[in-house]
């Protein structure tokens, strides 16, 4: 029996109390990252909110198995924020997911609607004219709607982890829930209406595809409200960190009963995993804000290239450390130019390196914070 099936189906037991510490560390991380991020100068707050558009942006298409290019990304986000971007023509599925999350933060104070949620979704479903999946609206194909994992095989069928109500029942089923949610579902503290709004909305998988991504902005829309400001929690990055265990949650919530007391716990605790990241992208910024205003004025046009290059990589770095190979390459210079760059950051103290030879591999040395205040204090000093 899946669980809409059941006789008392929507009415979820779940005692919101129980899960006090959970939300009273939400708000306790909310104030702590919220002040961090406006202790920033203007455009430093506008360059951490893009860090972490970028991660969950990223993130919420890996969830679907959807990998986008992370310069395409990026170059869609800073065309919203009126930033400059590159010639090339944009990437659609970039710009789809980076247009769904721009309207969450941006529309978090609206009520949710059919039309809010069929525009989300549209977001994420690039237009294909050989595509027969519904773009903007509910599915209404006779066939069951199944999540289903597996190849088939003689005599082994696939596994169907769970089969949604028919789509038929979908508007009602639909209506029932943006009654709550928009009714008595914002009686509940943030982050328990978040993960039951959640579970619900999946649970009825309105969409013929999009359901996780639009989900999971229905999660953001709650948060936000809860905070009466945009949630800067990385939501959908501390799911892909381990997404099985995300999927499994979804999955005891589809095959059991209406008991919800688990999910809540599981997803309340990744809200609370996912404003920590949050905090950590924050002290990315600043690390990076600081190795600007320690080195900066002493790079050349070819450091600051590849310095720049590095940064866009996000807190975790550029993958395998940097090479003097990568540096040429990036710069656009000879191996010998290269290397003496790379000697020149080294003894400012600007990179760190392990490793030898060939090997040698770079990476950013971030200052603390009192070598950046010296710094700054021989400057004012001359």
């Amino acid at each position: 029996m899946w669980i809409w099936q059941h006789t008392n189906w929507p009415n979820f037991v779940f005692d919101a109390t129980e899960f006090s510490e959970q939300v009273a560390a939400f708000h306790r991380i909310a104030e702590r990252l919220s002040g961090q991020v406006e202790a920033l100068s203007d455009a430093y707050q506008t360059d951490t909110v893009i860090e972490l558009m970028l991660s969950e942006i990223i993130a919420t298409s890996a969830i679907e198995g959807e990998n986008l290019d992370r310069v395409s990304v990026r170059s869609s986000l800073l065309k919203h924020f009126g930033r400059s971007v590159d010639s090339r023509a944009p990437d659609a599925r970039a710009a789809g997911a980076t247009d769904l999350i721009v309207d969450v933060r941006r529309n978090w104070r609206r009520p949710l609607s059919h039309e809010t949620l069929g525009r989300w979704q549209s977001r994420v479903i690039v237009e294909h004219p050989m595509s027969t999946v519904m773009r903007g609206a509910y599915r209404n194909r006779p066939e069951p709607m199944q999540i289903i994992s597996g190849r088939y095989a003689v005599g082994r069928p696939p596994t169907v982890h769970y089969e949604a109500p028919p789509a038929a029942d979908v508007p009602a089923e639909m209506e029932r829930f943006l009654d709550w949610y928009n009714g008595s579902g914002g009686n509940l503290p943030g982050p328990v209406r978040a993960a039951v709004a959640h579970v619900w909305f999946e649970t009825i998988h309105p969409f013929d595809d999009g359901n996780g991504r639009v989900g999971r902005a229905v999660s953001d829309h709650a948060l936000s409200q809860s905070l009466d400001r945009p949630t800067l929690a990385c939501l959908a990055t501390a799911i892909e960190a381990d997404r099985d265990r995300y999927y499994d949650a979804l999955e005891t919530v589809g095959r059991g009963g209406l008991d919800l007391t688990e999910f809540i716990g599981y997803f309340t605790g990744a809200i609370n995993r996912a404003q920590e990241i949050a905090l950590a992208e924050v002290a990315f910024v600043l690390d990076k804000t600081r190795f600007y205003d320690l080195y900066d004025a002493r790079l050349n046009a070819r450091q600051r290239k590849v310095i720049a290059r590095i940064f866009r990589e996000g807190r975790r770095g550029f993958a395998g450390g940097l090479s003097r190979k990568n540096y040429a390459t990036i710069a656009g210079c000879s191996a010998a130019t290269a290397a003496r760059d790379l000697v020149e950051m080294l003894n400012m103290g600007a990179l760190v390196s392990h490793g030898q030879g060939r090997s040698t591999r770079y990476e950013i040395s971030c200052p603390e914070p009192s070598a950046v205040a010296r710094n700054v204090g021989r400057g004012l000093e001359r």
